[in-house]
């Protein structure tokens, strides 16, 4: 598995990095994520570090504001992924990372029959996961936040980028765990108010992206809606990620790498700086995201194959402030 050992190394750096912090430092970090999910209501924060998250490993319901902090030197996202009752992380990583990773693996030597094999040992249950959103693409150093209205049950928080063609979520070691960390949402709901939006945007697998409202300088809050949800030839639905064009970027880089299910997809590094969005999310299920913009040339994106064909890759500016 000649692909999988700069893996090993990068967590194996990161956790070194981790022991070499001084303790002060180490016991901050530790308690950084409770105690802003316990100080505000409905505000969790997850911070990624290397190829671990941090976050409290219980959340109330209701409406739930995931503050991403990505303090990674790779691009994340922090996909939340609802759970049938009996399944777990456990399960995940013993059921679900193995068959993604063959089948990656698979591709990368170009037998997309054995490919589609591997994938086809993903368990039952895998057909059952409801997908709720959570922060989109974020890139190092970036921080980006998405609103969800969390039910109680057992949930995961993933991410699924590539490096070196392995997914984050993988891990090879079986006594270590991949990018995902177990949840549960319990206890008395939040009473947070659905939060206001400075942006309307309706996702449709007929009509692509409809975006009302001019993004401008500084915080800008999306409401989004799934009119719709459908499985893509990558295994996902669409969703929508927010990416900053500079005048070295390639549209045709940025709509290939949005694809994980080829060489090169979802792998980092990014071919663009990417400042947060909203996961996927089922059929009209609404959620929420906020993203702080700088003047200049964005993009939103879709995690779907020729996302363009779509109407899924679209290009706005963003004015100097007046």
């Amino acid at each position: 598995m000649k692909n999988r050992s700069p893996l090993v190394a990068m967590v194996a750096l990161a956790a070194t990095m981790q022991a070499c912090a001084p303790a002060e430092q180490a016991d901050d970090s530790a308690d950084s994520a409770d105690e802003v999910s316990a100080s505000v209501p409905g505000v969790v924060e997850v911070v990624a570090r290397g190829l671990e998250f941090e976050m409290p490993d219980t959340v109330a319901p209701g409406w739930t504001t995931f503050r991403f902090v990505n303090e990674s030197p790779m691009v994340h996202f922090a996909i939340v992924e609802r759970l049938p009752d009996g399944v777990g992380l456990e399960e995940q990583q013993a059921q679900v990372a193995p068959p993604f990773q063959t089948g990656m693996d698979r591709i990368m030597e170009g037998d997309m029959d054995a490919a589609m094999a591997a994938f086809g040992e993903l368990p039952p249950w895998f057909g059952e996961l409801h997908f709720v959103g959570g922060p989109g693409l974020t890139s190092p150093g970036v921080t980006s936040q998405a609103t969800i209205n969390l039910e109680p049950g057992t949930y995961l928080l993933e991410c699924y980028v590539k490096t070196n063609e392995v997914f984050h979520s993988f891990n090879p070691d079986p006594a270590m765990v991949g990018m995902v960390v177990e949840f549960t949402v319990a206890g008395e709901p939040t009473e947070v108010a659905e939060p206001e939006a400075d942006h309307e945007l309706v996702i449709s697998s007929e009509s692509g992206y409809v975006l009302t409202g001019t993004p401008m300088a500084g915080a800008n809050t999306f409401r989004v809606s799934f009119a719709d949800q459908a499985t893509y030839a990558n295994f996902v639905g669409h969703d929508v990620h927010v990416v900053r064009l500079d005048s070295g970027t390639s549209i045709d880089d940025l709509s290939a790498w949005m694809n994980w299910s080829t060489p090169g997809g979802l792998n980092t590094p990014a071919p663009a700086v990417f400042v947060g969005g909203l996961n996927d999310m089922g059929a009209e299920d609404v959620g929420y995201f906020t993203v702080t913009l700088d003047p200049g040339t964005y993009a939103l994106v879709s995690e779907i194959p020729d996302p363009g064909a779509q109407g899924m890759l679209v290009t706005f500016e963003v004015p100097e402030a007046m």
